[in-house]
């Protein structure tokens, strides 16, 4: 878990078309240890997933009264100096910047493959008391809808003690972050919540509609997916592979009759570990099939593609990585004409085996894994 500073700007940066992975890069090569060793954190960097020309990111501090010195630190500092013009030149709009102070102090986030930032902007009245509604009412539905963790801010009402970087002053909103394990879970989230009544009455309250922001974390945000995708994921899969199969015979009606049979695979590699290739003959079911795995090296997210002999089509594709020696990869389908979650699993579990297993959950209902395969090296 990542702990939350008592002070937060929230900051939306508007890029020229085509910078914003310029910008990142720059940004995590040269400025995150900088701005640290100033007494910055930085908690969280984000490519916004509904506009590829928005950067957002969060930065912490200890308290107000340090602010002004941390940040003096680093602007006047060797490093960004020397960098600046380069990091300016990609912006068009730097001064969308919330200054927020943490509800609750104590408050930890964990890793998270999408983000969501909903900003909800306030009247005139104090946000005290929709802040412990939202906690007593909306909270508890908010979590339950599928959000892995949930924390919350409110405007700062402290004047911008450091006036050289702009902040959104005079602005009353409430705003909370949000984790999900992809996007398709944050979809799901958002579907399920437009049906709660808490929440529909708890936005009466509001000056505005509230505005959802939906984030992928870059590869060095502190609050990260606890599934990264990296080159070579996959190369322990190089090679022969004999195959057990255990695929359930009927799905979505509580089956426990399976259907086993063996199948031999063959993997590749290539591009230096960021994309994977393999081929499995079902010899005695009559079809083969094909994966094609692709590493997205900006986003680190695994893209995976299925191939059946029968239909020779591109599947629509699971993305995800691994955690150690475990791989979760999540995407939306249908089966049979009905609309799916999607879920693999991998195991690698040594060097001569490895484990994958499928699974499909209707629209509200629980997993059900409908195909195991168990490889055993051949060569």
């Amino acid at each position: 878990m990542t702990s939350i500073p008592p002070v937060i700007e929230l900051r939306q940066y508007t890029l020229h078309p085509g910078q914003r992975d310029v910008l990142i890069a720059l940004f995590e090569r040269e400025f995150v240890e900088p701005q640290e060793a100033a007494g910055l954190r930085v908690v969280g960097t984000f490519r916004d997933l509904d506009d590829p020309d928005r950067y957002v990111w969060l930065r912490g501090f200890a308290d107000m009264a340090k602010r002004p010195a941390a940040l003096a630190a680093f602007y006047d500092g060797p490093v960004w100096q020397r960098h600046r013009t380069a990091a300016n030149a990609t912006m068009v709009d730097s001064d969308d910047v919330l200054l927020l102070r943490a509800v609750n102090p104590q408050a930890q986030v964990g890793p998270a493959g999408v983000v969501t930032a909903t900003i909800c902007p306030l009247g005139a009245g104090a946000p005290d008391a929709l802040v412990s509604q939202f906690d007593r009412l909306v909270r508890p539905q908010w979590l339950a809808a599928g959000a892995d963790w949930l924390v919350g801010f409110v405007t700062d009402t402290a004047p911008n003690n450091y006036p050289r970087l702009p902040v959104r002053e005079g602005e009353s909103a409430i705003v909370w972050l949000s984790g999900f394990a992809d996007e398709a879970a944050q979809r799901r989230h958002a579907e399920q919540l437009a049906a709660q009544p808490e929440w529909a009455a708890w936005r009466t309250h509001l000056a505005a509609a509230p505005q959802t922001l939906r984030l992928a974390p870059t590869a060095r945000s502190a609050i990260a997916p606890a599934f990264i995708g990296r080159p070579g994921d996959f190369d322990f899969l190089v090679g022969r592979w004999a195959v057990r199969n255990r695929r359930l015979k009927a799905r979505h009606v509580g089956s426990t009759d399976w259907d086993e049979f063996d199948a031999v695979n063959q993997a590749w590699t290539h591009l230096n570990g960021s994309v994977s290739v393999d081929e499995i003959a079902f010899t005695t079911r009559g079809f083969s099939g094909c994966t094609m795995r692709t590493l997205d090296l900006a986003t680190g997210r695994w893209a995976i593609h299925w191939i059946n002999s029968r239909v020779g089509r591109l599947e629509p594709p699971v993305h995800g990585g691994f955690c150690g020696d475990r791989g979760e990869f999540y995407g939306d389908d249908l089966d049979e004409g009905r609309p799916v979650t999607v879920r693999f699993l991998w195991e690698r579990l040594g060097a001569d085996r490895a484990r994958w297993t499928q699974a499909f959950a209707l629209s509200g209902g629980a997993w059900e894994t409908n195909w195991v395969m168990e490889m055993t090296r051949i060569a």
